[in-house]
């Protein structure tokens, strides 16, 4: 998935299928027009009227191809990086420790939103999430075993991988399986989410580098 999901999703895949298919397509009529001059040698005075005719549609769709492929190049380009902007990494608010413990309000995660945080753990930045689930919270690394650190995003109401563009089922986080956020071992106390930073050190050492 790792591999395959950017490949598929990527719109630069699309660049070059499409520019590779508009060069061949010239290419080939490039070609028979070669061909064609090549031959007129042997024509009278009426074919090569009409092969110099064929020759002129022949750059005529050359020119529309090229014109076609270099707009769609040129559209596709255009959503490339608009697309880039918007997967851009959702800010993650810092938050300080107390003690060896993070501590989140329960009221801050509320809304059902992918929540985004970083904690500092020595001379380590650790970013995790949280969000509600049905049947109780989400709280993991900002991180998977297979695309590693790049981390998510919300769409919606879904929570999407930023490398393999997984959809990821919000029930699911915090479970192993797939493209599925780490999950931290978190805990309830009053109106607080608790998280131990040593389980998130310790977490942080099963992603991929």
């Amino acid at each position: 998935m790792a591999i395959l999901g950017p490949i598929v999703r990527n719109d630069l895949f699309f660049f070059v299928f499409i520019f590779g298919a508009a060069i061949l397509l010239i290419l080939r009529e490039w070609q028979a027009a070669s061909h064609a001059k090549a031959a007129a040698g042997s024509l009278n005075a009426a074919e090569k009227r009409l092969l110099k005719s064929q020759n002129r549609r022949q750059r005529r769709w050359m020119i529309a191809a090229a014109t076609a492929s270099l707009t769609v190049i040129l559209v596709l380009t255009a959503d490339f990086i608009y697309a880039r902007a918007n997967s851009a990494a959702p800010a993650a608010q810092a938050i300080d420790p107390v003690g060896s413990i993070v501590r989140v309000p329960v009221s801050q995660a509320q809304d059902g939103a992918l929540h985004l945080f970083t904690v500092n753990a020595g001379s380590q930045s650790l970013r995790f999430m949280i969000i509600k689930k049905p049947n109780g919270w989400g709280v993991a690394l900002d991180a998977c075993r297979i695309c590693g650190a790049e981390g998510y995003r919300q769409d919606g109401q879904n929570v999407v991988c930023r490398h393999c563009a997984s959809a990821i089922f919000i029930p699911s986080i915090g479970d192993q399986g797939g493209c599925n956020p780490i999950g931290v071992p978190a805990r309830l106390d009053g109106g607080d989410i608790v998280i131990d930073i040593s389980g998130l050190a310790e977490k942080s050492k099963e992603i991929p580098r």
